[in-house]
């Protein structure tokens, strides 16, 4: 039988577009009071520009611990904007043409694998609402971060679902903010890993909370179902 490693994958993938990109459907319980959005821009939910949070993984295998949420400029010869989940993975986002953000290539640091999404995968529009209901997609290919050698490669599939303002439930109290729900779909040769999340952010604050639910299938036979939760620690 094919080895995908999908616990590994699973785990660091998922945790950082947890807080990223997506993402949840009403089964967490990290939002509510949820009422329609007005116009709101991903500059004021992500700003671009550096800061540091401190998370608190409040559901899954690391429960309780303390992590590093950080946003700076990439690095080395790296353009864009670089999001990094303490130990676990990091993403690497740029602009488009539009004031949208694209994710362009996610580090899972402790698989030592790195994906390069081909094009850039658009993860939002500039006006976040008006980017719901559009599907994107891309290709992707999975490296060894230390022999550049290829591991597997597939196809990528976004979907913003909704997005409404909120009361976001964290360590560090109840914030009033966005909530963005999002589909996000991997799929390689043998295997799918399907995930549900759920982003929460403040207004020209960031984010402050995500949650998941994500399904890892192999062989179309075989799954498992994991679920992870992470909310600001300290305001």
């Amino acid at each position: 039988m094919p080895q995908f490693g999908g616990e590994n994958l699973v785990e660091r993938a998922s945790v950082v577009l947890i807080l990223v990109a997506r993402l949840c459907a009403p089964v967490f319980s990290g939002a509510t009071s949820a009422v329609p959005p007005t116009q709101v821009t991903v500059k004021q939910l992500i700003p671009l520009a550096n800061w540091q949070k401190q998370f608190k993984i409040t559901n899954g295998k690391d429960e309780g611990r303390l992590v590093p949420l950080t946003f700076h400029r990439g690095s080395g010869n790296e353009n864009g904007w670089r999001l990094n989940f303490g130990d676990y993975a990091g993403i690497l986002l740029q602009n488009d043409a539009n004031g949208g953000l694209m994710m362009e290539r996610l580090d899972l640091f402790k698989s030592r694998s790195v994906v390069i999404y081909e094009p850039a995968l658009p993860i939002f529009t500039r006006d976040v609402s008006s980017g719901v209901a559009i599907v994107r997609q891309a290709n992707f290919k999975m490296y060894d971060r230390e022999t550049g050698r290829l591991k597997r490669a597939g196809r990528a599939t976004h979907l913003v679902k909704r997005m409404s303002r909120s009361q976001l439930e964290t360590p560090a109290g109840v914030i009033d903010g966005y909530y963005i729900e999002i589909e996000h779909q991997m799929d390689m040769p043998y295997a799918r890993l399907q995930m549900s999340l759920g982003l929460g952010c403040g207004v020209d604050e960031g984010p402050i909370y995500g949650a998941g639910r994500y399904t890892l299938t192999k062989l179309g036979l075989f799954s498992e179902t994991k679920t992870a939760a992470a909310g600001l620690a300290i305001r």
